[in-house]
C-alpha cells in the first residue's frame, strides 16, 4: 500500500507545496499590514478633519466680531448726525463729508435717506441726476422697522458694477423718532475686510471662501468663482446651505477630493468654508502609508523564499523514498532497501512533520515582527491609541501611554478608564463611549492632567463591528488639543481688546457695563460712567497725520489706566472716543475727584515723533440712578460731555443723582 500510494505523487511535489507555503506566507503578512494601517488611517483622518473645523470656527467667530464692529461704526456716524439731517442736506452733507476723509478707504459711498427712502444726500453721484430710491430694499426697511444697524446680503452696485454690501442704520429726529437711514456701501475684497482671516488658510494649497445663505460665493481666491455658486458635489452643497456646521469629504470643480468645513456666521447668515486638498492633508499619512507597504513586502517576499527553500529542502527525504522505489521496480534492486528506506522514511515523515510545524512557529515569528513594525509606528505617534472590550476595559494600547501616564503597555491591559485617567475623566467620555458600544463612531473632548499639567484631549471612539452587527469592542484614537485651545482661548481675548491702545474695546465694554448694572440692582452700590474723548483730535490727524495721532491714542490710552481705581474699567469705542466704568461709587465728589484727576493728566505734554504736543481732553461723567438702563447711562454720560466742551473743553462735567443722596 506505501508503494502504491508513493507511486501516485506528482513528480512536481516539493516545488507545488514550497511554493504554497511561499505565498501563504507572504499574503498573511501583507494583509495583516494593511488592516493596522486601515484603522490607523481612518482615526487620524478624523483628526485631521477636526482640526479644519476648529481653524474655521475660530475665523467665522473673527469675522462676526467685525461685521459688529462696522455696524456699531455706522450706528456711531448716524448718531452724529444732526437731528434735522433729513431736513437740511447742506448740514448732513457737511458731517459726511468730513468722516469721508477717514473712512475714504473702507466704504465707496455714503446716502442718507429719509423717512420714505427717497435720497437726501449723496456723497458720489449717480450720474443722469438719478437719485438713489430705497423703499422696500431690506437695508431702508429693517433699519426702520428695528431702530437698530444692518448689513444686507452683496448686490450689484450702480456705480462701480461691483458686489457690494450694504451697512444702514437708522437716523433719529429731534423727537427720537426715525427720520431717515445713513447707509455706507462697502466692497468686501477691495476694502481689505476680508484679507486677514485669508492667512488662516490650511496647508498650502488650501484657502477659505465665504458665500451666501443660498450658496453664491461671495469670496473666492479665484476671481472668475465670485458670484457664482460654489460648484462642489450637490450632497456637500445642500448639506452647508441647510445648516450642516463641521466638516466633509467633497470632489472640487478640479476633480480633486478634498476636506471641506463650513461655519455660518451669526450675524449675517453667510457660511464661511475652508478647503483643504485630501492630498496634501494626508501627505505624511500616505508616506507612512507606502513605507509601510514597502517594508512589509520586502520582508513578505523575504520571507516567502525562505519558506520555499525550507520546505523544498525538508521533502527531500520523500523523494529519495519514491526514488528507492523506482530503482526497486526499474532496476531490479533488493527488497531490503525498501525496507531501510520505509524504516528510514518513517523516522524522516516524523521528523519532516516536526520541521514543517517548526517551520509554522518561524512564520508566526516573521507575522510577529511585522506586527512588532507596525506597533514601533503606533507607538511613535503623539497620539494615544487604544482597543477596549466589552467590559470597557483596555486589551491594547500604545506607548504613548506610558509617555504620558507612566502606565507600560502591558500593565495597561485589563485597566479601565477610571483607573488610568480618573473618575472625572471617565464621566466625561462615558456618553461618547457608550455611543460607540451602540454601533455609532463618537467623538470625546476631556479636560485632565497629564504629568501635572491641564491638558485637553479629543479623539474618536470606533465601534469594531462584528458580521453579526454586534460590538465586540472600540477602537480609541485620542491627541492633545492643548495648544489648540489656548490658541481659541487667545483669539477670544483678543475679540475683546482694542488693538492700538491695549483697552477693552466695545465689545467688552458692552459685557461689563451690563454686569455691573445688574450688580448694582442687585446690591444698591451704584457706579457712574465718565465720557470722554481727545480735544481737537481731528486737528491734530490733519497737521501730523494719522501716525501721531495713533501715538497720542496710546499714550492717551497709558495715562488713562494710570488714573482710574484697579476696580475700574476704561475701554476705547472708536477714533478718541474713551469711557471709564466706575464701580461702587459713593458720592458726587468721588466721581469728580476721578475725572479731575484725568483732566489733569492729559494736561502734561504728548512726547509724539512731531515733537512735544499740547493735548487735553473733555470728560462727562453720568451717576447711574435705579432703573436705568445701559443706553441710557451712556446717553446721560455723553450728554455730560457735550456740555464739558460746549465749556470751552479742556474740562469735566458730572451729571446725575449724588449716590450719597
Amino acid at each position: 500500500m506505501l508503494t502504491r500510494g508513493l507511486r501516485l505523487l506528482p513528480a512536481n511535489l516539493k516545488l507545488r507545496m514550497a511554493c504554497v507555503a511561499a505565498i501563504l506566507v507572504f499574503a498573511a503578512t501583507l494583509l495583516a499590514t494593511l488592516a493596522t494601517l486601515a484603522v490607523a488611517e481612518r482615526g487620524m483622518k478624523s483628526v485631521i478633519g477636526d482640526q479644519q473645523y476648529t481653524m474655521l470656527a475660530s475665523a467665522a467667530s473673527f469675522m462676526d466680531d467685525r461685521i459688529v464692529a462696522r455696524v456699531a461704526q455706522i450706528e456711531a456716524l448716524a448718531a452724529s448726525l444732526p437731528q434735522a439731517a433729513a431736513g437740511d442736506p447742506a448740514a448732513t452733507r457737511r458731517v459726511l463729508e468730513a468722516q469721508a476723509t477717514t473712512w475714504k478707504h473702507e466704504y465707496l459711498n455714503l446716502i442718507v435717506v429719509d423717512a420714505r427712502g427717497q435720497q437726501v444726500v449723496s456723497l458720489r453721484s449717480f450720474g443722469d441726476d438719478r437719485r438713489l430710491d430705497a423703499a422696500g430694499r431690506d437695508y431702508f426697511e429693517r433699519p426702520m422697522e428695528t431702530g437698530h444697524g444692518f448689513m444686507s446680503q452683496p448686490i450689484l452696485s450702480r456705480i462701480s458694477n461691483r458686489k457690494i454690501v450694504i451697512i444702514s442704520a437708522p437716523v433719529f429726529g429731534a423727537g427720537g423718532q426715525r427720520a431717515g437711514v445713513l447707509t455706507a456701501s462697502m466692497d468686501l475684497r477691495a476694502s481689505g475686510f476680508l484679507r486677514q482671516i485669508s492667512a488662516l488658510k490650511p496647508g498650502g494649497s488650501g484657502y477659505l471662501f465665504l458665500m451666501t445663505p443660498d450658496g453664491v460665493m461671495i469670496d473666492h481666491p479665484d476671481p472668475r468663482r465670485l458670484s457664482q455658486p460654489i460648484g462642489l458635489q450637490a450632497s456637500a452643497l445642500d448639506r452647508a446651505i441647510d445648516g450642516f456646521e463641521g466638516w466633509t469629504e467633497a470632489t472640487g470643480l478640479d476633480g480633486r477630493p478634498s476636506i471641506y468645513a463650513y461655519q455660518r456666521l451669526r450675524t449675517t447668515g453667510w457660511i464661511l468654508g475652508a478647503r483643504y486638498p485630501t492630498e496634501e492633508a494626508f501627505a505624511p499619512l500616505a508616506q507612512m502609508r507606502r513605507i509601510a507597504i514597502f517594508g512589509a513586502t520586502g520582508l513578505a517576499l523575504a520571507s516567502g523564499v525562505l519558506a520555499w527553500a525550507v520546505v523544498f529542502r525538508l521533502l527531500a527525504p520523500l523523494q529519495r523514498l519514491r526514488d528507492s522505489i523506482r530503482a526497486i521496480r526499474h532496476e531490479g534492486a533488493d527488497i531490503a532497501v525498501l525496507h531501510d528506506a520505509r524504516r528510514d522514511e518513517i523516522g524522516e515523515l516524523g521528523n519532516a512533520f516536526y520541521q514543517l510545524m517548526a517551520e509554522r512557529e518561524n512564520a508566526e515569528g516573521l507575522r510577529a515582527a511585522s506586527e512588532k513594525r507596525l506597533r514601533l509606528i503606533t507607538d511613535n505617534l503623539p497620539v494615544l491609541i487604544a482597543y477596549l472590550d466589552r467590559e470597557q476595559r483596555f486589551r491594547f494600547g500604545n506607548a504613548t501611554f506610558e509617555r504620558w501616564f507612566g502606565v507600560t503597555p502591558e500593565n495597561l491591559v485589563g485597566m479601565s478608564i477610571a483607573e488610568l485617567m480618573g473618575e472625572d475623566a471617565s464621566r466625561q467620555g462615558a456618553a461618547s463611549l457608550e455611543g460607540a458600544f451602540a454601533g455609532h463612531a463618537t467623538t470625546c473632548q476631556m479636560r485632565l492632567l497629564i504629568q501635572g499639567a491641564p491638558r485637553v484631549l479629543e479623539g474618536v471612539y470606533i465601534p469594531d463591528l462584528q458580521p453579526d452587527g454586534s460590538v465586540a469592542g472600540v477602537y480609541a484614537l485620542k491627541h492633545d488639543m492643548t495648544h489648540v485651545k489656548e490658541v481659541e482661548e487667545q483669539l477670544t481675548r483678543l475679540a475683546r481688546v482694542d488693538t492700538l491702545t491695549g483697552l477693552a474695546n466695545r465689545r467688552s465694554f458692552n459685557e461689563t457695563l451690563q454686569s455691573v448694572l445688574a450688580r448694582a440692582a442687585r446690591h444698591g452700590r451704584a457706579p457712574a460712567l465718565a465720557y470722554l474723548d481727545v480735544d481737537h483730535f481731528k486737528r491734530i490727524n490733519d497737521s501730523h497725520g494719522h501716525g501721531v495721532g495713533d501715538e497720542v491714542l496710546r499714550e492717551f490710552g497709558e495715562r488713562l489706566r494710570a488714573c482710574v481705581r484697579a476696580s475700574d474699567t476704561p475701554a476705547r469705542l472708536s477714533g478718541d472716543e474713551f469711557v471709564v466704568i466706575l464701580e461702587e461709587i459713593d458720592s458726587r465728589e468721588e466721581a469728580e475727584g476721578i475725572a479731575a484727576k484725568i483732566v489733569a493728566a492729559m494736561r502734561a505734554p504728548f512726547a509724539t515723533g512731531a515733537g512735544m504736543l499740547a493735548v487735553s481732553a473733555s470728560v462727562g461723567v453720568a451717576l447711574w440712578r435705579p432703573g436705568q438702563d445701559e443706553d441710557g447711562l451712556l446717553a446721560a454720560a455723553d450728554g455730560a460731555l457735550y456740555a464739558a466742551k460746549e465749556g470751552g473743553r479742556d474740562r469735566y462735567v458730572v451729571g446725575g443723582r449724588d449716590p450719597a443722596a
